[in-house]
C-alpha cells in the first residue's frame, strides 16, 4: 500500500479504499494478521482513520479484531457470496417488478441519471465511479417499490459487497456489465414489470455464478450451479 494524501476531506474513505484494494489484490492475504500501527505506517496516516476503516470492514465480516494481536483478514467463502446474492434476489426482483409501474418522477430522474453515469464511467473505464452509480441505480429501484425496510436491508447488503470487493471485472468488461443493466433500465423505463423482474433475476443469478466460479478451481467451476430458484412474481391483487 502507498502513502496517502491528507488533503482529501475524507481520509478514512481513502484508507478504506486502499485497504479494500490491498485485500482484493492479495497484498493483505486471507488469514494474515496486521497491526493498526503497521497499516497506518504504510499509508503515512495516523491510527484513527485506519481503525475507523477497519471497523467498517469488521462490521461487514471482512476482518476480525483479535485482542492484543491486531486485525486478521478473513477469507470470503462461496457460502458468503451465495447468501448475499440469494438475499438480493428475494428482495430486488420483486422490487423491480413494482418499480416498473410505481416509480415517481423524482426516482425516475435519479434512476436515469445513475444509468447515464454508469455509461460515462464505462467509456472512461472507471470501475470505482461505475460502482458508485450502480449503487444509486439499484437504490432507486428498491426505493420506488415503496418498502423502507427492503431499502435498508438492500443498502446494508450492498455495503457488504462493496467492503468485500465483490466484482466480476476479472472475467467481463464494464461494457458487458452495462449491457446487463441496460436491460433492467429499458424494462423499467418502458413500464414493463415482468421484463424488469426477469432482467434483475438474470443479472443477479448471472453475477452470482461468475463470482462463485472466480473463486473455484477450474474443475469445480465447470460444474457449479447456483443454489437459487428463480422467482415467479405475480401481480398484486
Amino acid at each position: 500500500m502507498k502513502p496517502l494524501s491528507s488533503e482529501s476531506s475524507s481520509l478514512t474513505e481513502q484508507v478504506f479504499e486502499q485497504i479494500r484494494g490491498a485485500i482484493r489484490s492479495g497484498e493483505l492475504a486471507p488469514g494474515s494478521l496486521h497491526s493498526v500501527a503497521d497499516i497506518a505506517g504504510q499509508l503515512g496516516v495516523s491510527r484513527t482513520p485506519v481503525r475507523e476503516a477497519l471497523l467498517r470492514f469488521a462490521a461487514n465480516g471482512m476482518v476480525k479484531f483479535e485482542r492484543s494481536r491486531g486485525v486478521r483478514i478473513l477469507e470470503l467463502s462461496i457460502k458468503d457470496i451465495e447468501e448475499i446474492y440469494s438475499l438480493r434476489l428475494l428482495l430486488e426482483a420483486p422490487s423491480a417488478y413494482r418499480a416498473a409501474t410505481r416509480m415517481s418522477d423524482r426516482d425516475r430522474a435519479v434512476f436515469k441519471k445513475a444509468f447515464a453515469g454508469m455509461r460515462r464511467a464505462t467509456e472512461t473505464s472507471d470501475e470505482l465511479l461505475f460502482q458508485k452509480h450502480d449503487l444509486v441505480f439499484h437504490d432507486a429501484i428498491v426505493r420506488a417499490a415503496g418498502n423502507d425496510r427492503v431499502v435498508a436491508v438492500v443498502a446494508n447488503t450492498r455495503a457488504q459487497m462493496h467492503a468485500l470487493g465483490l466484482s466480476t471485472t476479472k472475467t467481463r468488461t464494464l461494457a458487458d456489465i452495462l449491457a446487463v443493466h441496460e436491460k433492467i433500465y429499458d424494462a423499467i423505463v418502458a413500464g414493463n414489470p415482468e421484463a424488469a423482474g426477469e432482467a434483475v433475476q438474470d443479472h443477479l443469478i448471472g453475477t452470482l455464478t461468475m463470482m462463485a466460479k472466480q473463486s473455484l478451481d477450474p474443475e469445480d467451476a465447470a460444474q457449479y450451479e447456483p443454489p437459487v430458484t428463480r422467482l415467479k412474481i405475480v401481480p398484486e391483487s
